[in-house]
C-alpha cells in the first residue's frame, strides 16, 4: 500500500526530508525504521573521523598548516597526531 502514497498522502513533517532525499527514499526509510526512533548523527560527528585520519596522513611536523586547512586549533591538531588508541 505504501508504494501508492503521494508526497501530499504522507504527513507534512515529512516534507523537508522528502525534499532532501525523494519520496522513494523516505518509504525505504519508512519500511525500515518506521514506528522507531531514529537518532541521525550531525555532519561534524560523521566527518570528524575521517578527518583525523587525513590529518594524520598528511602530517609534515607543520601542526599550524594541518590546523589552518582543517580550520582547527593547533592543540587539536597535537591531540589527534598523538592520539593512540588504548
Amino acid at each position: 500500500m505504501l508504494e501508492y502514497l503521494t508526497k501530499e498522502d504522507l504527513p507534512e513533517s515529512l516534507g523537508d526530508i522528502i525534499d532532501a532525499i525523494g519520496i522513494v527514499n523516505v518509504k525505504e526509510l519508512i519500511k525500515l525504521a518506521g514506528g522507531g526512533n531514529v537518532y541521525i548523527p550531525s555532519e561534524n560527528s560523521v566527518v570528524k573521523s575521517f578527518r583525523n585520519k587525513l590529518i594524520k596522513e598528511n602530517f609534515d611536523g607543520n601542526y599550524k598548516d594541518l590546523a589552518r586547512r582543517f580550520g582547527i586549533t593547533e592543540m587539536q591538531v597535537r591531540n589527534i597526531i598523538n592520539y593512540k588508541k588504548a
